[in-house]
Order: C-alpha cells, then structure tokens, then sequence
C-alpha cells in the first residue's frame, strides 16, 4: 500500500490543526461569545417557561435518541442483543463523543466493544456501525434537500435553495437507478466514479470508494432502506421538534421550513471535526440561521441553547450511569458463565 494512504505527512496534521484552531477562534470570538452575553440578559426568560414545553422537550428528545437505537438494532439483524443494551450502548457512545477529544473515533470503538459484549458478533457490529455513519448523515441531507423543495416553489428561490434542489435531484436519481440495477447504466456509474477516483488525490481514493460502496448498499438492501427511510428520519426530525418546542416556548413558533432549514445547516456543519460535537459551531449558525429567518436574537439565542443543554449536555451524566450498568451487566454474566 502506498505510504501516502496508510499516514497523512506531518506537515498536512499541522496546517489542518492549524486551521481548525483558527476557524474555532473566529467562531468562538464572532459568533458564540456576542450571543452568550446577550443570553446572559434574558436569563429571566428562562425561569417562566411553561413545565408542559419543558416536558414536551424532553419526550421529543428521548424519542430521538430511541429511534437512533431503533436504527442500530435494524441494522445489526437478528443477533441475540437486547433493545435495552444496544440502547445503553448507544447512549454511552453519545455521551462519550461529547466530551472526550477525538470523540467519535473513542465512541465507536466503546461502542464496539459494548455490543459485542451484549452478543453482537464483530462483523455485524462493524458493517452496522460503517452504515450508521452513512445512513445517519445521509437521512440529515436528505431531509435538507427535501426542505429545500417548499423554499424553492413556496418562497422565494435564492441560489442557495436552487443549488441545493439540482444536486439532491441528481443524487436521487442515481441512488433509484442504482436500486433499479439496470446493468448498462452501473457500468456507466462505475467508469464516472473510476474516472473521478483518479484525479484525486491517492490518500482520499479509499476513503471514496468506501463510502461509495456503503451507500450502494444502504440503497441495494430493501431492509436496510426501510431502516434508513424511518428510524434515521426521525431520529433528525423528533431533534428538530425539540428546538421548535423551546422557539414556542419563548413565543416564537416558526413555520416547519426555515426551522429545518437552520436546523439542517448547523447540524451539517457539525459534520467537521472542528469541536466536540460541533460545540459553539452549531450554536454560533442555528442562532444566525434563525435570526436570518426573522426570529429576535434574543429568543433565538435562549432556544437554541436550551436546545443544546438538553440534547448536547443532558446525555453525558445518563451515558455514565448507562456505561456503569453495563459493565455491571457484564460481570455479572460472567461470574454466571463461571
């Protein structure tokens, strides 16, 4: 294998930490820092929600984290592991990724490790979890780019929504005649996507075809689509209820479209490994995107994160208590075994 793919140059790691502390910087500085001082003025706001959006919140937001499980166990088949373990598992790999550097590499390893302790076997465990990072953000494309369609006929069309609206339809058709199989026109993907492999650069060649070859497979596989389609959905959706609940909770409800809209661009953006769990990025474009859609600062600032004290920070005690039970779990299986 060449050496270009199997270790990045030190120089390339250095210019891209680089970058990334800059661009934090700018987004920590520009953005995040202005809303929490005007967070911190409204603060009084806070104390006279209404319990009934509070507890409608949660509800939404444990609903989410449950269809995201309800993924994970579609797509790991019949294996003898309960729902309960693969949830725990699942909200410990979660809580993990928001706090520990590098957090998504640890989770999925903790994860692994978690599931396969519950009976999984390794191989499933794997394809399970290479498909969860293509479904998931998938579905969260997905879910922008049918967005998109009401911004572009019902409101007015600006470039970003057109541009947007092409390259989903063009992805859409390739992924139906891909499920169609019709062999002459394959061939003729896999030649555009061979052509396309060879003018970039050999150290990203792997990484594309691999995930070309996953989402062939999400799209191939009628049970996994059908995972794909409701359970990924919705586990992006019922998130997205949770930040409407806090905007009418401060009395700003907002039609469904910009709120997905803002909701799509920040959690996409989240996607670069900039922070943990996309922390101050997220928080820094929702609250844009939503004042740009017509919501007061103010109310977008304290929904946005009330938003993400409850989806972000709440998980991270409930994934210690859930890796603690686990582990307990597992040793008393093995004493048992013994």
């Amino acid at each position: 294998m060449d050496t270009a793919i199997r270790a990045r140059p030190a120089w390339y790691r250095r210019v891209w930490t680089a970058v990334s502390l800059v661009i934090l910087f700018a987004v920590v500085e520009y953005i995040v820092l202005p809303k929490l001082a005007l967070a911190r003025e409204s603060l009084h706001r806070v104390s006279e929600l209404n319990p009934a959006w509070v507890v409608t919140a949660v509800v939404l937001e444990a609903g989410s984290l449950v269809c995201y499980s309800l993924f994970s166990r579609a797509l790991l088949g019949k294996q003898h592991v309960h729902f309960n373990w693969i949830l725990r598992s699942d909200l410990t790999g979660y809580g993990v990724s928001h706090v520990v550097p590098g957090g998504a590499a640890t989770a999925t390893a903790l994860r692994f490790r978690l599931l396969v302790m519950g009976g999984a076997q390794p191989t499933n465990v794997t394809a399970t979890v290479t498909a969860e990072a293509i479904g998931s953000p998938l579905a969260l494309v997905l879910l922008a780019w049918l967005t998109s369609i009401p911004a572009v006929f019902l409101r007015e069309a600006t470039t970003a929504y057109l541009v947007m609206f092409l390259i989903g339809l063009v992805a859409l058709a390739c992924g139906v005649l891909a499920i169609r199989e019709r062999s002459n026109l394959e061939r003729y993907a896999g030649r555009l996507l061979r052509a396309i492999l060879q003018r970039l650069p050999h150290r990203v060649r792997p990484w594309i075809a691999t995930v070309a070859l996953r989402l062939r497979d999400v799209l191939s596989d009628q049970h996994v689509l059908k995972a794909f389609l409701v359970w990924a959905t919705l586990n992006w959706l019922l998130d997205a209820a949770v930040l409407w609940t806090f905007l009418a909770a401060y009395g700003e409800p907002i039609h469904p479209i910009p709120l997905l809209l803002a909701y799509c661009a920040a959690n996409l953006a989240a996607v670069l490994p900039l922070t943990p769990g996309g922390i101050g990025v997220v928080e820094g474009i929702a609250v844009s995107s939503l004042f740009g859609f017509g919501v007061p600062t103010e109310t977008a600032v304290l929904a946005v994160l009330s938003w993400r004290l409850l989806q972000f920070w709440a998980p991270v005690p409930l994934a210690g208590l859930c890796y603690l039970s686990l582990r307990a779990q597992g040793a008393r299986r093995t004493a048992g075994a013994a």
